[in-house]
C-alpha cells in the first residue's frame, strides 16, 4: 500500500468569537485606518458586502463574516493562520468595550485515503460493527462525534467529529473545535472578558493548532499502513 502523507488534502482554520458586535464597521477601510492592513491593500479586498447585519469580504485568502452576534475568521491557506489570528487580535484590541460571550477555535481536515480498504478501516477503528451486525445489514459509519477537555488547557470543552468527506475519493473529515464560555462569574465585566478572548489568542492558539493537526492525523491514517491493500 502507498504510504499514507501526512499533509491533509485540505485544511480550515477560523477563529469564532460570540458577543454583540455592530457588522457595518467591519470594512476593509475600517481595518486600514487602524493599520491593520495595509492602506494600499484596501483594494485587494473583494466580495465586500457591509450592512447593519452582516459584513463580509475577503482578504488576502481570508474570509471575514461578521453577524450581530457572530465574529468569524476562516482561511484554508496555512500560510495565513498567523495573520488570522493576528487581525482576531487586532480587532479586539481595538473594540476593548464589545460585550463578549465565548470565543471557538476550529480545524477541518480532509484526507484522502490510499484505497477502499482503508477508508473502510478509519470506520472499523473508530466504530466497530459487532454491536450493529445484528440490527442493520452491511453497516457502516456515517460519523462519530466526541466531547470532552484538553489536559492543560483552559478550555472549556473540545468537540470533535470524524465522518466521510463528501466530493473526495476515499476521502475522511476531521472538525475540532476548542470552545471557551467567557461570560462566567469569573469574568463578570466586559474588561474581563475581552482579556479572556485575549490571553487565549495570543496564548492558546499555537498549542491549538498542534493539538488539532496531529489528532486529525491520527485519527483519520493511524494504522493505515498497516491496513489491507484493497483497490
Amino acid at each position: 500500500m502507498p504510504a499514507v502523507q501526512r499533509e491533509p488534502e485540505q485544511q480550515v482554520f477560523s477563529v469564532v468569537i460570540l458577543g454583540n458586535f455592530n457588522p457595518k464597521i467591519f470594512h476593509p477601510l475600517w481595518y486600514a485606518q487602524n493599520q491593520l492592513i495595509a492602506e494600499q491593500e484596501i483594494d485587494e479586498a473583494d466580495d465586500v458586502l457591509s450592512s447593519s447585519e452582516v459584513s463580509m469580504f475577503n482578504w488576502h485568502g481570508i474570509h471575514f463574516q461578521i453577524e450581530q452576534h457572530r465574529f468569524g475568521l476562516t482561511t484554508k491557506d496555512a500560510a495565513q493562520v498567523p495573520q488570522l489570528r493576528d487581525l482576531a487580535i487586532g480587532s479586539f484590541s481595538l473594540l476593548e468595550h464589545t460585550p463578549l460571550s465565548a470565543i471557538g477555535f476550529n480545524l477541518e481536515s480532509r484526507f484522502q485515503l490510499p484505497s477502499r480498504d482503508a477508508w473502510n478501516s478509519v470506520g472499523d477503528r473508530l466504530a466497530p460493527k459487532d454491536q450493529w451486525q445484528s440490527i442493520l445489514e452491511d453497516p457502516g459509519m456515517l460519523s462519530v462525534a466526541m466531547l470532552g477537555k484538553r489536559k492543560d488547557c483552559s478550555a472549556d470543552r473540545i468537540s470533535i467529529r470524524v465522518a466521510p468527506a463528501n466530493g473526495l475519493e476515499n476521502g475522511v473529515v476531521v472538525s475540532i473545535n476548542q470552545h471557551y464560555d467567557i461570560e462566567t462569574e469569573q469574568c463578570i465585566s466586559i474588561a474581563d472578558r475581552n482579556n479572556e478572548v485575549m490571553r487565549a489568542l495570543k496564548d492558546d492558539w499555537k498549542s491549538f493548532r498542534y493539538y488539532a493537526e496531529s489528532t486529525a492525523f491520527s485519527l483519520a491514517c493511524d494504522g493505515i499502513e498497516q491496513a489491507g491493500t484493497g483497490s
